[in-house]
């Protein structure tokens, strides 16, 4: 995999490595909990063609990212966003979460993404 574009705007469409799902990002940063411990993934998504219809959330980082298929939305603000991005990374009371295995014959997993 290249070097990710991180933060990736919201709106991003992104394939994760190990899954032929398309996934749209629709947030930064979540904060989420697995297995009783707290912490956060780099992206929050739902999948593609869909959307998001339910309360699961789709998390992962951006060394996930096997391949980014369209780039979303980008304006001032993200701008801004993105240049601040290390500092607000390295500020982030929680620790970050991985990823640990991906299923490919089915929909993603609800352990491997963390929702």
């Amino acid at each position: 995999m290249s070097k990710q574009l991180t933060p990736l705007p919201v709106g991003s469409v992104v394939k994760v490595t190990g899954s032929d799902q398309e996934f749209v990002i629709i947030s930064q940063m979540p904060v989420t909990e697995i297995n009783g411990q707290q912490g956060y993934f780099e992206f929050g998504a739902a999948t593609l063609p869909m959307g998001l219809v339910s309360q699961e959330i789709i998390f992962f980082n951006s060394e996930d990212i096997d391949q980014i298929v369209y780039l979303g939305y980008i304006d001032v603000q993200f701008q801004e966003f993105a240049n601040q991005y290390e500092d607000l990374s390295a500020t982030v009371q929680y620790k970050k979460l991985k990823i640990t295995a991906v299923d490919n014959h089915q929909e993603a997993r609800s352990e491997v993404f963390g929702f």
